[in-house]
């Protein structure tokens, strides 16, 4: 999967911020390109395990598919943090995974985006295979 670098940049931004939780959105772009050129930020409802748990908000959804549209474009995969955790997808992650998108998971350590990795799944709930990923 490509990523334009200021999508890129916005979501390592999003997740210094969100430091110490785990920040969540999704990301978009033209239909068939295997591009993201947009990182649209969600916000995570999981409270009680935040720090290791996340949960787009299903209205954040909705609307990030409704900007989409009117736009053109498509939702190509999502994006979340693990703060000061490795960026590899969890059990927790590849079971609610969606087949045919790609997640990309960017590790947060004590503040500082460090490390990126990206996940599809041929299946609903997985398994995880890894992605290549190109900043453009």
């Amino acid at each position: 999967m490509k990523i334009d670098r200021a999508a890129f940049e916005a979501i390592q931004a999003h997740g210094a911020e969100g430091y110490p939780n785990e920040i969540c959105g999704v990301l978009v772009g033209p239909s068939g390109e295997g591009r993201a050129t947009e990182a649209k930020r969600a916000r995570n409802i999981i409270v009680e395990r935040s720090k290791d748990r996340y949960e787009i908000d299903p209205h954040d959804h909705i609307r990030i598919q409704r900007e989409a549209d009117e736009g053109g474009l498509d939702i190509v995969g999502y994006y979340h943090t693990h703060p000061d955790h490795p960026a590899q997808a969890s059990r927790f992650d590849t079971e609610r995974a969606w087949a045919g998108y790609v997640y990309l998971i960017v590790a947060v350590h004590q503040g500082k985006p460090v490390d990126a990795n990206a996940f599809v799944a041929d299946v609903d709930g997985g398994p995880f295979h890894p992605e290549p990923l190109e900043v453009v």
